[in-house]
């Protein structure tokens, strides 16, 4: 899934007009591992960021009551928290979109979707919602503000709202951050060659470095999940070549050589990845990958450095919960990764958020409460290989076997490398029930 939640300490992608200050219009759309990234509210031009920041810097040392430009600025350090995944970014953000509305208290729209942004990058959707009811009560045609609705809304699990903002910032304002989003939920709801029109469509309007990147990498996701890895490969390569310090093609390019059997040159590639970005993400991808190497030391070091960024994450205001279930399940304490999961189901109702507590009250033993969230994870029809593992899991667990071979051959019909731990326990699993 484009928008995977350990993924998702780090998702992205809306816009506020921040390019008025910044010299030019930004062309901003979601970030990782989903689809539509709610961390980021826009790129503020994410291939100029420093000078943008430094820029508005000096412009407020002496235009202090410049309320747009504070805006902006906090605007600009979200981005830079996605980018440099440092969470420290977050209360510069808040205080700075604060400033905005100080200084501008009525009608400041700009402040108000840069605090539903902010929120939504530290996984608080509700109050993202919240801004974005009152940025939207002043101006309900601002289709960035509807962009960031959008992504909350997805991530409450308020699916049918969720495409209807999305449709509704299209209709305004069709590009990239529109684009995207509407992919996203084609592939929530099972639709891949929607998904991928949509990508495309993206992709010939992708202008600057970083869109062109961004857009390619989505489209190198698409292509590796469905087992296409040629073609994915070479979407990461075109991310590379346009942005030549892209992460997430690297991690693109890292799971091609895992699903091609390459473990070595997986590693390498992600241990670049995670001394540029150490995104939990990342981080728990590159322990997997020692721990299929048998390298368990390694892979233990990496597990210790997630919970440090998840404390370091906390600490700057952002929840955990949904992330730290599945890792704690899979590698940890289920007793945490239930607390995690329940604390997590009770904000929000998505689709990641019930597959999360499914797996940790599997983790835990508790097989026949997990199945009810695991049918929600599934409900939408979504070509997850990992929602669909966690039910197969389950399934065959409680004795289920016709229904686990099936939802477990789905799960590597979606995806047949979608984990060098899991996809091959699934092959195991399979096996075992087709010999019983």
């Amino acid at each position: 899934m484009r928008r995977y939640i350990v993924v998702v300490l780090l998702a992205a992608a809306m816009v506020v007009g921040a390019g008025v200050a910044l010299g030019g219009p930004s062309t901003p759309g979601p970030t990782t591992a989903s689809g539509a990234d709610p961390a980021a509210l826009g790129r503020v031009n994410s291939d100029r960021l420093d000078d943008a920041i430094a820029a508005l810097q000096t412009h407020l040392r002496t235009q202090p009551k410049d309320a747009r430009s504070w805006a902006t600025l906090g605007v600009a350090y979200v981005e830079q928290a996605r980018l440099t995944g440092d969470p420290t970014y977050y209360p510069k953000a808040e205080g700075v979109l604060r400033r905005s509305m100080q200084e501008q208290a009525q009608d400041n729209e700009a402040a108000l979707t840069g605090m539903a942004a902010l929120d939504a990058a530290r996984h608080d959707f509700a109050a993202a919602l919240s801004w974005t009811d009152k940025s939207l009560a002043i101006n309900p045609t601002n289709a960035q503000t509807l962009a960031v609705r959008t992504d909350a809304l997805v991530e409450l699990g308020r699916y049918d709202a969720a495409q209807r903002a999305a449709t509704r910032a299209d209709n305004i304002a069709p590009g990239i951050p529109t684009f995207t989003r509407l992919s996203y939920l084609a592939e929530l709801h099972g639709d891949l060659a929607e998904a991928e029109r949509l990508l495309r469509l993206a992709r010939r309007s992708a202008r600057i470095p970083s869109d062109v990147a961004f857009v390619r990498v989505l489209l190198g996701d698409l292509a590796r999940r469905q087992g296409r890895l040629d073609a994915a490969d070479d979407h990461y390569a075109a991310a590379l070549a346009a942005r030549s310090t892209d992460v997430p093609a690297l991690v693109g390019r890292s799971r091609v050589a895992s699903a091609e059997g390459n473990l070595e040159r997986a590693t390498t590639l992600l241990t670049e990845a995670v001394t540029r970005l150490p995104a939990p993400e990342y981080l728990i991808a590159l322990g997997e990958l020692y721990q299929a190497r048998g390298d368990q030391e390694q892979a233990a070091e990496q597990y210790a450095v997630v919970r440090g960024a998840a404390r370091l994450a906390a600490a700057n205001g952002v929840s955990t919960d949904l992330e730290l279930a599945i890792f704690e399940a899979d590698h940890g304490d289920p007793a945490a990764a239930l607390r995690s999961a329940r604390a997590e189901w009770a904000r929000r109702h998505s689709i990641h958020a019930a597959d999360a507590l499914g797996w940790a009250l599997h983790a835990s033993g508790r097989d026949r409460e997990a199945l009810r969230y695991a049918r929600s994870a599934t409900r939408l029809g979504t070509k997850d290989a990992r929602l669909l593992f966690h039910r197969g899991m389950i399934e065959a667990a409680l004795g289920r076997d016709a229904q686990a071979s099936r939802t477990l051959r789905d799960a590597l019909a979606a995806d047949p490398h979608f984990s060098p731990l899991h996809a091959p326990v699934a092959r195991r699993t399979l096996g075992t029930i087709d010999r019983s």
